[in-house]
């Protein structure tokens, strides 16, 4: 039978592909490597989990960290406890080999190390201490879930349950098989890993077979059920209820409702290395994840995949942990190269010079009738085999020479492609590698592509060339028709669905309708002449892009153009390389700094930390598969987009106030902060626990009280120094532009409570003591008013009492006077009448009446001299107050007839003048005023010593006054008062109507009368 032509060239490139080395056999990983300089400070991962909230967590041999997408924090394990279950503060803090995380049905976090079990409670990890046993923990499947308040933990290789009945107050642990059961199957004593099935049944890799225990009933399985006699390590059920075991280098799997386990092994000379840890696990699409030496194998349902060296996996000591997030990202634990992000799983793949390409710099993409993918590079173009891997065919468009920026494709399948040196290739896909014809050597080819009618057009840096007939006549024909067209510089073309050709020139741009040329005119013009990317739409709309940044959206309106700007903002500085439209009508924008997507309702942005594997795109940057993928061209190797709908899928955004700290204290977020006023700052830790685009997430925040403005940031740390004394809600919210999401609203209640100085109680307290001080400062106003009063009245005292002093001393001097001179001279005139009528009167009878009538007046003016001088100053005075007292009380009973007695308690009362003489003239004036007004019948005086005072009262029993009523310009009552005054004495009148009336004088008995 003989070999057709096209069988020949298949055969020979069967051959071809046999003779040549395989290179790899899957593509470059987008992979984030997290080490000590993103904070996680030990390399060895042993264990991972994610807790419900959303924290990673990660177990290192030497410590514990968790991991919020921002940054690392190491928590310590607390050693030793007080209470049953220990507490909060339960000693000092370990940093040990944790060799299993698990998460259980309650959403809680347990961890275990050699030395013992460990719970997150109150933002620590406490130990479980438990009285009838100590746990201890390998690297192993150590947990399992039994139920939202139910543990399983193989613990010294024993299973115990460690169970709660108070939501997690409280803990009990109990050995979960009874002596009877281990006695009966002694494979129990020694268990290697724990799984909980669908319906709730324990698998268990018991000794070296598998044990089921289900209903009470305790059933071994091994070499019956095909299982060779090995210890089963890693137990789990997929989505399709089968059962996968894996041992340290096998791998069985039990379909659901089957009874013999079926070898699903990886290649046995890839698991030779010893002291591995076994693990196994299930992406979000239910593909089965395990390890080799290499790094880790996937079961794609039919065979396993595997990723190591060649796809940029470093695993150093091996992978010995995997974990799924809750957003399908896979994060693989190494050994010595620590946490690593599997970024954009499962929807990246990426293929670089590792997988087989030429060169990094990929140019354009095509599919051919065979399905093999065609990528131009800048050396030369490759082919993606079936297997896996890109394959170069020497011939292949003269070699590696040529950079191949354009590949279209004929009617019958024939590929022509364009380098950017102006090279026109044709390959027959009949006649296989060696096919490759060069059709024309052309100035830069820009785009290539058919028209609906067949016909070739290609765009170049010097004009626009068409073929007319490909497959009978492939002559590149220049288009001359339209004027200045000959030498236009092309940037890009394409033909709308209605079949008319549009070209973006540096003479504007172009437009062929199959019948005649013409430019068209835009409005506005200015911005979209700095245009230089042109596609054409579903719709028969036109889009543009430029270097110079900026998208345009542009519709025919008669002649001319009518554009509008759509530019994103997040592209609004970025250099557009590259526009498409796919079949969905998407639109795909390539930037210098990643791609963007536009779904019609929302914009979605891609880099290197979204999976894409260069941020540097090229201007054929995007190519549609037949599946609906897209393939994007890179200056550093190609990324391929699985599923394009994945990437609009909402991404769960959460922000969360991890700590407030202040002075080195950490506050509760989950409660309103109170503090009192000080000037240290404020400091909030935020977190948004979202794993996958990352690099535009920011923070909205306020103090809401303080600030009416949102601020933003990208730091998860805010800041706030000296916060003012008041009631405050501190806001915040986390936004992804890039992915279009956005977190609600988190507040926390923060009090600032004033200092001291500017509370309530410190302004009562001023406001008390301000009114103190204004009554101090009144006070001490009157009391300078009063003492300035009572030194002027003690100084009008004074010189009363000089003046009254002087009085007294005139009076004196003046009946000193009178007694002396005009009582002797009075005395001499009466003696000298009387001689003269003892001489003269016997003789003259006449002269004797008239010398009589002479001695009687000068005996009488020697009475009122007698009464003159007595009133001036009595002579008794001379005597003593109490003569002078008795005098008085004689003359005044002599004179009104009304009885007056007066009692001396001591006879002898010694006092200087100036108190005998104002005692006096106090008595003197009140017996005056007696006969004057009282009309009484009887008068008392008394004078008495007590303490330091002479006290005088004057008692009548006369008519009385009411002393409201008195007079204020008494006289009488005045000059008492002031006398007393003088002497530092005070007064006291009692009166009652009809009964009589009372002055009492109390004078203080001087210092010379004291001595005395």
């Amino acid at each position: 039978m003989l070999i057709t032509l096209r069988q020949r060239c298949r055969l020979i490139l069967l051959l071809w592909l046999i003779c040549t080395p395989l290179q790899v056999l899957c593509q470059q990983l987008p992979l984030r490597y997290y080490n000590q300089s993103d904070g996680l400070g030990n390399l060895a991962v042993s264990a991972l989990a994610q807790e419900p909230g959303g924290y990673l967590w990660i177990g290192t041999q030497n410590g514990l960290f968790r991991y919020d997408g921002a940054r690392f924090q190491r928590f310590e394990l607390s050693h030793g406890a007080s209470g049953p279950n220990s507490g909060p503060n339960s000693g000092p803090s370990l940093s040990p080999h944790i060799t299993a995380l698990h998460v259980d049905g309650g959403g809680r976090l347990w961890a275990g190390t050699s030395e013992g079990l460990y719970r997150w409670q109150e933002q620590r990890m406490v130990p479980m201490q438990f009285q009838n046993t100590k746990f201890s923990l390998y690297e192993r499947q150590n947990f399992a879930t039994l139920g939202p308040d139910r543990l399983l933990v193989v613990n010294q290789d024993r299973l115990w349950l460690v169970k709660t009945a108070d939501h997690g107050q409280t803990w009990q642990a109990q050995e979960f098989f009874d002596a009877a059961q281990l006695a009966h199957h002694p494979e129990m004593r020694t268990l290697f890993s724990i799984h909980v099935g669908p319906q709730g049944e324990l698998w268990m890799g018991c000794e070296r077979a598998l044990c089921h225990y289900h209903q009470g009933k305790l059933e071994v399985l091994g070499k019956e059920s095909g299982l060779p006699a090995e210890s089963w390590r890693a137990i789990m059920h997929d989505r399709q209820q089968t059962l996968w075991v894996r041992s340290e280098r096998h791998i069985f799997v039990l379909p659901a409702g089957g009874h013999v386990f079926q070898d699903r092994s990886p290649q046995q000379a890839e698991q030779k290395k010893a002291n591995a840890i076994p693990f196994l696990m299930t992406d979000a699409g239910g593909r089965v994840f395990s390890r080799n030496d290499q790094g880790v194998i996937r079961w794609n349902g039919k065979r396993w995949e595997s990723f190591g060296e060649a796809n940029g996996l470093t695993v150093g000591g091996g992978i010995n942990s995997a974990l799924v997030d809750r957003d399908g990202g896979v994060w693989l634990g190494s050994l010595g190269h620590g946490l690593i992000h599997w970024i954009g799983y499962p929807n990246w793949e990426n293929w670089t010079p590792r997988q087989g390409l030429p060169s990094s710099v990929v140019l354009s993409f095509m599919r051919d009738q065979e399905k093999l993918l065609h990528v131009g590079t800048r050396s030369g173009s490759a082919i993606l085999q079936k297997a896996g891997y890109f394959s170069v065919a020497p011939a292949t468009y003269g070699g590696s020479s040529y950079q191949w920026g354009n590949m279209a494709e004929d009617a019958k399948g024939n590929i022509w492609a364009g380098s950017l040196s102006g090279f026109l290739v044709h390959r027959d896909s009949g006649r296989g590698p060696g096919a490759d014809v060069m059709v024309a050597k052309l100035p830069r080819i820009r785009v290539l592509f058919f028209d609906l009618s067949g016909q070739l057009w290609i765009a170049t840096e010097q004009g626009i060339y068409r073929i007319r007939h490909p497959e009978s006549n492939p002559v590149p024909v220049k288009v001359t028709e339209f004027p200045s067209i000959e030498n236009v510089n092309v940037y890009h073309g394409c033909q709308s669905p209605a079949g008319v050709l549009w070209f973006l020139t540096d003479k504007g741009l172009l437009r062929f309708d199959g019948a005649r040329w013409r430019k068209s005119r835009f409005k506005p013009a200015a911005q979209v002449f700095q245009s230089s990317i042109l596609i054409c739409a579903h719709d028969g709309t036109l889009w543009l892009g430029g270097e110079l940044g900026g998208i345009w959206h542009a519709a025919e309106q008669g002649e001319t153009l009518a554009g509008s700007d759509v530019t994103p903002a997040l592209m609004q500085d970025q250099s557009v390389v590259a526009l498409f439209e796919d079949s969905r009508g998407w639109l795909w924008v390539a930037t210098g700094a990643g791609i963007g997507v536009w779904n019609r309702r929302q914009w979605r942005f891609f880099n290197q930390d979204s999976g894409l594997v260069w941020n540097d795109t090229n201007v054929n940057a995007f190519y549609e598969d037949g599946d609906g993928s897209m393939w994007v061209a890179t200056s550093n190797g190609a990324s391929h987009i699985l599923r394009p709908d994945a990437l609009f899928a909402p991404l769960q955004l959460n922000v969360l106030v991890e700590s407030i700290a202040r002075d080195g204290k950490i506050l509760s977020p989950d409660q309103a902060v109170r503090l009192p006023w000080a000037s240290s700052p404020l400091n909030f830790k935020l977190a948004a626990l979202s794993y996958q685009s990352r690099e535009t997430l920011n923070y909205r925040y306020r103090m809401q009280g303080l600030e009416p403005d949102w601020s933003k940031t990208t730091v998860p740390e805010v800041r706030y120094a000296a916060l003012p004394a008041g009631h405050y809600r501190f806001q915040v919210a986390a936004d992804n532009p890039a992915m279009q999401a956005y977190s609600p609203t988190v507040e926390v209640e923060v009090v600032i409570l004033p200092p001291w100085w500017a509370t309530r109680t410190s302004y009562a307290v001023c406001g008390l003591l301000l009114m103190l001080l204004l009554f101090c400062m009144h006070r001490y106003r009157v009391r300078w008013l009063l003492a300035r009063q009572r030194h002027k009245e003690r100084q009008a005292r004074e010189r009363a009492y000089e003046l009254e002093a002087s009085r007294e001393e005139e009076r004196k001097h003046l009946t000193r006077e009178i007694h002396d001179e005009l009582g002797q001279h009075l005395s001499a005139l009466r003696m000298g009448v009387s001689v003269v009528g003892l001489e003269f009167g016997e003789k003259n009878p006449s002269l004797q009446g008239k010398i009589e009538g002479m001695v009687t007046l000068v005996d009488a003016t020697i009475k009122v001299v007698r009464n003159v001088v007595s009133s001036l100053r009595p002579s008794a005075l001379d005597m003593g107050v109490v003569s002078a007292l008795e005098w008085l009380t004689e003359e005044f009973t002599g004179h009104t007839g009304v009885p007056c007695s007066l009692d001396v308690c001591e006879e002898n009362i010694v006092l200087d003048d100036q108190r005998a003489t104002t005692i006096f003239r106090i008595a003197q004036e009140s017996l005056t005023n007696i006969s004057r007004h009282a009309q009484a019948s009887q008068v008392k005086i008394s004078l008495e010593k007590i303490d330091k005072h002479y006290v005088l009262q004057v008692r009548d029993n006369g008519v009385g006054f009411d002393t409201a009523l008195r007079k204020k310009k008494s006289l009488g009552l005045i000059g008492i008062r002031e006398r007393t005054s003088m002497l530092g004495g005070e007064v006291a009148i009692f009166s009652v109507p009809g009964v009589g009336t009372t002055i009492k004088v109390s004078i203080p008995i001087a210092d010379e009368a004291l001595n005395q």
